[in-house]
């Protein structure tokens, strides 16, 4: 649990100087950042890192919506400038940690921060919020050159538990399927006639996707294809608990749950110039190891492992 942040000296436990009268509830995302930033006494590693911070002051654990906990000034730990060594290389990352260690959040977090903003209004807000983390007090111009700038793709496997054959079938299409809606405003747009040939390419496997495995599995790269010819941008690529298909799949059935994973997500983390970033979160590099033939540029950031 985060450590609570002491006031300073001669400051009541609200964090206001005696005498001083409080402070006028402020609505927009960014003042709700200033006012909620407080210095930490936890350290970062890495000499390029700024010390990291606590915002918020409503502790809550379960949900890990970073968003969500901005916005309502939830307490979380402020890891913001990890984006930083993120998108210093091109390499495909994966992230090992156990169960609440903040896999998801930090996902959600680079999610938000460099997901294409639709409208400026978007992208200013966004911009707004982002500065007044610590992204921003490591590198002011790290915000402006990557916020909003890239299409991002975010997998969630989580609920891919299968106890079947048929029911795994079932479970991934409808992870994917998660994916493909989120961006259907885009799929759909057939003003871009230039995009026929892909788009209709893409729609068929997404029509069919719930009966043919086959083509369920082609899904990921073909929505690269298509995200990063409309917005002419590298595509990101985020992977929740890569690993949850294979470790809750029964012996029976695991191998051939192994093999589609591989497949599906090699074309996207492998040798794709259409991929800026592939990022995936898991908690067992055995699984990960069981998968490398496919993904052998990936680089494993275990937990006894950091940057300097």
């Amino acid at each position: 649990m985060p450590r609570r942040v002491q006031p300073k000296r001669g400051q009541p436990e609200g964090g206001q100087p005696e005498g001083a009268q409080p402070k006028r509830a402020q609505s927009d995302g960014a003042a709700l950042a200033r006012k909620r930033t407080r210095s930490s006494t936890i350290s970062s590693t890495g000499s390029n890192r700024v010390p990291a911070r606590i915002t918020g002051d409503i502790v809550d654990v379960g949900p890990n919506d970073w968003s969500k906990f901005v916005q309502k000034n939830k307490l979380l730990v402020d890891k913001t400038d990890l984006l930083l060594e993120v998108m210093k290389y091109d390499s495909s990352d994966i992230i090992f940690r156990p169960r609440r260690f903040g896999k998801t959040m930090f996902l959600n977090m680079a999610h938000d921060f460099l997901n294409v903003a639709e409208t400026e209004e978007e992208l200013a807000e966004r911009k707004r919020i982002f500065e007044e983390m610590s992204v921003h007090s490591a590198d002011p111009t790290f915000v402006d050159e990557h916020c909003g700038k890239y299409p991002v793709i975010y997998l969630n496997l989580k609920d891919v538990r299968p106890t079947t054959l048929d029911q795994f079938r079932s479970k991934i299409a409808r992870a994917i399927s998660m994916v493909t809606d989120k961006w259907e405003h885009v799929i759909s747009n057939t003003l871009r006639t230039s995009l026929n040939r892909i788009r209709g390419r893409l729609n068929r496997k997404i029509d069919n996707m719930h009966n043919s495995i086959d083509d369920s599995v082609m899904i990921p790269a073909e929505l690269v294809d298509y995200l990063s010819e409309y917005y002419n941008a590298e595509c990101i690529v985020l992977v929740d608990e890569f690993d949850a298909p294979v470790i809750n799949a029964p012996e029976g059935i695991r191998e051939e749950v192994r093999g589609y994973m591989r497949d599906l997500l090699s074309p996207v983390a492998k040798d794709n110039k259409k991929v800026r970033k592939f990022i995936m979160a898991g908690i067992d590099p055995v699984n990960f190891n069981t998968l490398e033939s496919g993904l052998n540029n990936c680089e494993p950031y275990p937990l006894h492992k950091h940057s300097d």
